[in-house]
């Protein structure tokens, strides 16, 4: 006799672009189980965690949608109005404000423990979708026209797999979809700093020869919004450059970090614990296979320097759910193969155009050639000048309500 608890899709992967999905789907009635090898999440207390996301208007109005906005705690999310972008060696500068935009911000930043848990929260009050932590994924098998997965001792059923489980992805790998990593040649080290003057919330990133350094606004100690001093910073940098930041005490670590930015908010100290990770850039060469799709970094993998993985992960989830409802509302199978390969055409095309972007970004600024530097200093400063050339670059960067799927759109 079978076993299998069997659902309707099953997610592997608790993290925000498959907790999102869940939720969408089970919002539509679809029975729906996550997977996650993780605990379940907590929020986080006190000091902000290192680890922090950039959400664009899109992902906001997502996240709205889903009922998980609301969830999120105030004190804990930080909206920014306005960005500054540099570059280090020369004169080119560019500046957004949300008043160019005609709206109130740019985006939030949020710690990813503190969004995960409030998806985590908000999928306990949906009937139909049950969140399965400390489970991890042993074994996947084609079963019939769906999917069966072993995890410990329990077996689990689906119609349609959903493999939202990072980068290594096993549910990719299962689906033989090839996504070979391509080295980037940089490493991110990320942290919490405290700097002398306020922040004004205002996202900052200075392009240097070894990479980019980015410094994001955060709420203030303890949570207390009106402090402004902190900041979160992911420095992308060669490995050796790496690890001589890495391994430099904390008083040194800050004299680096201040000259890096050129004390654009005077002094820099680091109040965190420091962490390391390589930047890899993936995408997957299919984003969809027989009753099996990807979303987030198991299909794309981008360059952090924009901070745009996350809302392309968002984004992938909200297009396959549109999608499933359509296949629900039509009467098709939920892993109907054109359905799929729809979702597929959507999005694929769009993160592909993203991250070839900002590995261009990336090699632009790390050409030493004068000449090279001339062209793109005065390619910013036209930016810079030019209103229609910044409310293009926003609107691409940022991610307006429009590029939402219909049913979600404010």
């Amino acid at each position: 006799m079978d076993n299998a608890l069997h659902t309707d899709v099953l997610i592997v992967g608790g993290g925000m672009a498959g907790g999102l999905l869940g939720l969408l789907l089970a919002d539509q009635g679809f029975s729906v189980r996550v997977l996650d090898a993780g605990p379940a999440p907590v929020r986080p207390s006190g000091e902000s965690a290192p680890r922090v996301s950039t959400l664009s208007e899109a992902s906001h109005w997502l996240l709205r949608h889903a009922g998980v906005w609301e969830r999120l705690d105030p004190e804990r999310v930080q909206a920014y109005a306005s960005m500054q972008v540099w570059d280090q060696d020369g004169t080119g500068e560019v500046r957004f404000n949300a008043a160019d935009a005609g709206a109130e911000c740019l985006g939030w930043l949020l710690e990813n423990d503190h969004l995960t848990a409030a998806l985590f929260e908000a999928a306990g009050e949906r009937d139909t979708l049950a969140w399965h932590g400390d489970t991890p994924v042993d074994d996947l098998t084609r079963d019939g026209d769906g999917w069966r997965v072993t995890a410990g001792d329990r077996t689990f059923s689906a119609d349609l797999l959903v493999g939202a489980d990072g980068a290594r992805s096993r549910v990719r790998d299962a689906a033989g979809i090839p996504a070979p990593a391509r080295d980037s040649g940089h490493r991110a080290l990320v942290a919490t700093i405290e700097t002398d003057q306020p922040h004004g919330g205002c996202a900052r990133q200075v392009f240097m020869d070894s990479g980019p350094l980015a410094l994001l606004p955060l709420f203030g100690h303890g949570g207390h919004r009106g402090d402004g001093h902190r900041c979160s910073i992911v420095w992308s940098a060669w490995p050796q450059r790496s690890d001589e930041l890495i391994a430099l005490d904390d008083d040194a670590f800050g004299t680096a970090l201040s000259q890096a930015t050129g004390e654009v908010l005077g002094a820099a100290r680091v109040v965190s614990r420091r962490a390391v990770f390589p930047i890899e850039e993936r995408h997957a060469s299919r984003y969809q296979g027989r009753a099996l799709a990807l979303v987030g970094d198991a299909a794309h993998v981008i360059h952090p320097l924009a901070g745009q993985g996350i809302n392309l992960g968002l984004l992938d989830a909200a297009v396959l759910a549109e999608e499933l409802g359509r296949a629900r509302a039509a009467g098709l199978p939920v892993a109907h193969a054109g359905i799929l390969a729809r979702y597929e055409r959507r999005r694929r095309a769009d993160n592909l155009l993203m991250q070839n972007a900002m590995r261009g970004f990336k090699l632009l600024f790390e050409r030493p050639e004068p000449a090279v530097r001339w062209l793109r200093n005065t390619g910013l400063g036209l930016v810079n000048r030019l209103a229609p050339a910044r409310h293009a670059f926003m609107h691409r960067a940022l991610g307006r309500a429009g590029d939402l799927p219909r049913n979600a759109r404010p």
